[in-house]
């Protein structure tokens, strides 16, 4: 290989290091801007005396899927009762919000 060849190849291959980089802010961005929403419509119902079944059911949701990805990743015991944490608390706010829906009242 001569050395425009190189160079071309190495400069392809820094193009898909910025793609991931700017992928993973994006997600990390997302993330963020998730988290601080839900943080906000559930303060605000709270204040206007209503629940947020539906959306703690949702945060908790993607907060398992975080957790699935890091215990799939590290393995660790702290991270697996994370998980299993957040999908119980998960199934039993879109559980809420469905008794509620359908009227009933325990």
């Amino acid at each position: 290989m001569n050395r425009e060849e190189l160079l071309k190849k190495s400069r392809k291959d820094m193009s898909k290091e910025e793609y991931e980089q700017v992928k993973n802010y994006g997600q990390r961005l997302g993330t963020i801007i998730f988290l601080s929403l839900t943080a906000i419509i559930v303060v605000f119902n709270l204040f206007m005396g209503k629940d947020s079944y539906e959306v703690q059911g949702l945060f908790w949701a993607f907060f398992a899927s975080l957790c699935y990805s890091k215990y799939y990743t590290y393995r660790r015991k702290a991270t697996l009762v994370a998980l299993v944490a957040s999908v119980i608390a998960s199934a039993s706010y879109l559980s809420l919000h469905v008794m509620k829906l359908c009227n009933l009242h325990f």
